[in-house]
C-alpha cells in the first residue's frame, strides 16, 4: 500500500472513532486547562480556624477584633465555646482553635492566647507555628495587656508518611473503582449480552460490584502489613476505616459502571472514567487540608463525598476516632450510594430498551 492509501485508511478510521478523538483532543485538554484555575495558591492563607472565648468574661468586642485581625491570614469561624471549637477540630471542619483570653484591655494583666492544633494533621503543624507567632505579634500590638500565644498540640503527632498513608489508600481505592471495574465491563461486554438470556443485567452487574468490593479488602490488608513493617502508627484495619473505604469503592464503581453502560461499553466510557478519577483525586483535598489552595478549590472539595470520606478514613486510621463523630457524613455517603444505584438502574433500563 502507498503512503497515501495508508493515510486515507487512518483518516477513515478516525472518522469511525470521531467521538474518542474529540474526547482526547478537545474535551480532555479543555478539562485540564480549565481545572488549573482552582490551583491558585499553595500557601495556607485560608485555613478555617475557630475563634472561641476562653471563658464567659471575654466580651464580644474583643472577639470581633480578634476575628477581624486573623482574617488576613486565616478563615475565622466564630464559635460559642472552646468545646464546640475542639469538636469541629476533631471533624476537621477547622484546623485550629484560637482560645481568646479575658482581660485583654487591662494593661497590668498577662493575657495568653491558646492556639490548639491536631497533631495528626502534619501539613498544618509547621504553618501553625507561624500563625501562632503572627497572632502573638498582632494581638500584643492591638490590646493593652501583655499578650502571649501558646500552641497546644492535641493527640499524638504523626510523621508525614503516616499522615499520607490514608491518602494513598483512598487514592488506590478510587483508582481501582474508576479503572479496573470499567475495564472488566468492557472486556466482557459480549458476554454480558449472552448472560442476559439466563440472568438479568442488574444481577450480573451487582455480582461484579459486590465481588470487587470484597476484593478491596486485600489492598487494605497489604497497607496494614506495610504499616507494621515500617513501624507506622496507622490502623488501616480499623472497622471505621474499612467501612468507609468499602463504601467509597462501591459508590465510585457504581458511578463508573453507569458511565460504561451509557457509553455501551465503549472506549469513550473508559476515557470518561479516567478523567473523572483524575478530577476526583485532584479536587477532593485528600492530601492537603482546606485553605492550602484557592477558595474555589475548597468549595469544590466540599461538594465531593470523597472529601468527607477521606477525613473519616484519616481520623479512624490515625486518631482512632469514633464513627459516631461522623454519623451525618456516613449517612450522606450512603445517600450518595443509593442515588448512584438508582442512576445505574436507569442506565440499565435505557440500555435494555435501546439494544
Amino acid at each position: 500500500m502507498s503512503l497515501q492509501s495508508l493515510l486515507e485508511k487512518e483518516f477513515h478510521w478516525s472518522l469511525r472513532n470521531l467521538l474518542v478523538l474529540v474526547f482526547l483532543l478537545l474535551l480532555l485538554p479543555g478539562f485540564f486547562a480549565g481545572t488549573s484555575v482552582v490551583f491558585q495558591d499553595v500557601l495556607p492563607r485560608d485555613v478555617p480556624v475557630a475563634v472561641a472565648p476562653a471563658d464567659e468574661e471575654v466580651n464580644e468586642t474583643n472577639l470581633d477584633i480578634v476575628e477581624g485581625t486573623i482574617a488576613t491570614f486565616t478563615d475565622p469561624k466564630r464559635v460559642d465555646s472552646v468545646q464546640q471549637g475542639r469538636a469541629m477540630l476533631e471533624r476537621e471542619s477547622v484546623y485550629a482553635v484560637i482560645e481568646v483570653p479575658p482581660d485583654l484591655n487591662d494593661p497590668s494583666a498577662d493575657a495568653q492566647f491558646r492556639l490548639v492544633v491536631d497533631g495528626a494533621i502534619v501539613p498544618f503543624l509547621s504553618p501553625s507555628e507561624i500563625i501562632g507567632d503572627v497572632l502573638e505579634t498582632e494581638m500584643d500590638r492591638i490590646f493593652d495587656a501583655e499578650v502571649t500565644a501558646e500552641r497546644e498540640v492535641v493527640g499524638a503527632e504523626k510523621t508525614l508518611p503516616e499522615y499520607l498513608f490514608p491518602t494513598f489508600l483512598m487514592t488506590l481505592v478510587i483508582f481501582f473503582a474508576f479503572t479496573y471495574v470499567p475495564y472488566n465491563l468492557k472486556t466482557e461486554a459480549a458476554v454480558l449480552d449472552r448472560l442476559r438470556v439466563e440472568a438479568s443485567l442488574e444481577s450480573v452487574v451487582a455480582a461484579k460490584l459486590l465481588f470487587f468490593t470484597g476484593l478491596t479488602v486485600v489492598p487494605i490488608v497489604v497497607f496494614q502489613a506495610a504499616a507494621l513493617y515500617y513501624g507506622y502508627d496507622v490502623a488501616a484495619l480499623a472497622p471505621g476505616a474499612i467501612l468507609t473505604l468499602l463504601l467509597v469503592f462501591l459508590l465510585v464503581s457504581t458511578v463508573s459502571s453507569t458511565v460504561m453502560i451509557l457509553s455501551r461499553f465503549s472506549g469513550v466510557g473508559l476515557f470518561v472514567n479516567v478523567t473523572a478519577m483524575l478530577g476526583v483525586v485532584a479536587l477532593s483535598a485528600l492530601a492537603f487540608p482546606l485553605g492550602f489552595f484557592s477558595s474555589l478549590r475548597t468549595t469544590v472539595a466540599q461538594l465531593l463525598p470523597t472529601y468527607y470520606a477521606g477525613i473519616i478514613a484519616r481520623s479512624t486510621m490515625l486518631k482512632g476516632a469514633s464513627l459516631g463523630t461522623f454519623a451525618d457524613w456516613l449517612a450522606m455517603l450512603i445517600g450518595c450510594l443509593i442515588a448512584a444505584v438508582v442512576a445505574l438502574e436507569g442506565s440499565i433500563i435505557y440500555y435494555r430498551r435501546t439494544s
